[in-house]
């Protein structure tokens, strides 16, 4: 007992790693704490509890895995958040075969592409410019696409991106 004891934070620590876990944690200490409390209890009595019991845990799991349901699942907080933009290159990204958006700067020019298209054709405009750049550094934050290389020029979507894009059709 006294080892179980001492290993107690070692046993809460890894339980915690997983839902699982934490769930199988709390049915053997509830488990525990009904044995000692009504051990000495009548059987109709020591029935009730353990149906309680049951229930709750059974409860507490179900609302647990609800709220930590993947994003494949269910439409992700990103979408509501992307830009019209962000959600242009996002689904172009996913339909290239390559997965990747190429954002290229030379000389006065500027040229925004993927799946074979030009996303951003108005050079002259250094306000849509910035919205562009704007949406592509969006895409990164919430882990949609992935710099290659450092000099900003080229992008690769991830399988969290194409999660996303695949709620946009």
């Amino acid at each position: 007992m006294d080892k179980l004891i001492e290993r107690l934070p070692e046993i809460i620590t890894a339980a915690a790693q997983s839902h699982l876990g934490i769930l199988a944690l709390l049915s053997v200490a509830l488990s525990v704490l009904a044995y000692f409390f009504f051990a000495r209890a009548s059987e109709k009595v020591r029935v009730g509890i353990f149906v309680l019991l049951f229930l709750g845990v059974f409860g507490f799991g179900t609302a647990m895995f609800r709220e930590s349901a993947p994003i494949a699942h269910l439409p992700g907080p990103s979408q509501a958040t992307l830009s019209k933009e962000a959600k242009i290159i996002l689904t172009e990204a996913a339909k290239d075969p390559s997965g990747l958006v190429v954002f290229e700067r030379f000389g006065e020019g500027v040229d925004l592409s993927s799946n074979g298209k030009s996303l951003f054709t108005d050079k002259a405009d250094h306000h849509a410019l910035v919205v562009w750049e704007s949406a592509i550094q969006e895409l990164i934050k919430q882990e949609l696409l992935v710099a290659l290389g450092d000099r900003g020029e080229l992008f690769e979507i991830t399988k969290k991106g194409y999660d996303v894009a695949a709620h946009f059709d």
